[in-house]
């Protein structure tokens, strides 16, 4: 990982498949909208537990969380053969005292799933993290039937630390949700 340019005083993260740069205003579109309203996209997360559709509006006041904060920061993860944005990736209540945040991320576009983007994306991030913004700590949070999730996360050195058991209703099924921690010690990153 190396820090290429500064945009807003955020880093943009080179890997070898993707680069993760500073969610901008002009992501905000219909694209990401569309993503947010796939339920295949949106089957595990939070966003997908409701009915309702998103809204542009809805996706200005989540983005508007980020603006400025100096605890939650969104990252654009683009392909770097096509500069296509592909989805996000987030690090969030970075706490200045006890040093931990967590971590979510967003693959929107199917063609990239199952190969390897959600892990370098992490594996950019935490890096980062741990590195620049010294956090001591990294939790995550995924349903246990997200296959593709549990595995980037444990392939990263992620370990379980608990289960809420059949805590969400996905497609009518109660579902598990796995809590997991990550210190930077345990961390395995991708290496390009």
């Amino acid at each position: 990982m190396q820090k290429m340019d500064e945009v807003e005083c955020a880093p943009i993260l080179m890997g070898k498949n993707i680069f993760l740069r500073p969610l901008t205003e002009s992501d905000i579109g219909e694209r990401y909208l569309s993503w947010l309203n796939d339920q295949e996209v949106t089957r595990y997360m939070s966003t997908g537990q409701s009915s309702a559709t998103i809204t542009k509006s809805d996706l200005y006041n989540y983005f508007e969380r980020f603006k400025n904060s100096k605890t939650d920061f969104i990252f654009g993860i683009v392909d770097c053969a096509t500069k296509q944005h592909i989805g996000n990736v987030t690090l969030n209540h970075l706490h200045p005292v006890n040093k931990t945040a967590d971590t979510g991320i967003m693959i929107g576009v199917k063609d990239f799933w199952g190969k390897g983007y959600a892990f370098e994306a992490w594996s950019l991030l935490i890096e980062h993290a741990f590195l620049q913004l010294k956090v001591r700590r990294i939790e995550a949070c995924t349903l246990a039937e997200n296959k593709g999730s549990v595995q980037a996360l444990k392939k990263l050195g992620f370990k379980m630390e608990g289960i809420r058991r059949r805590h969400f209703l996905v497609e009518g099924r109660e579902c598990d949700e796995i809590h997991f921690g990550l210190f930077h010690s345990e961390f395995y990153k991708f290496i390009p």
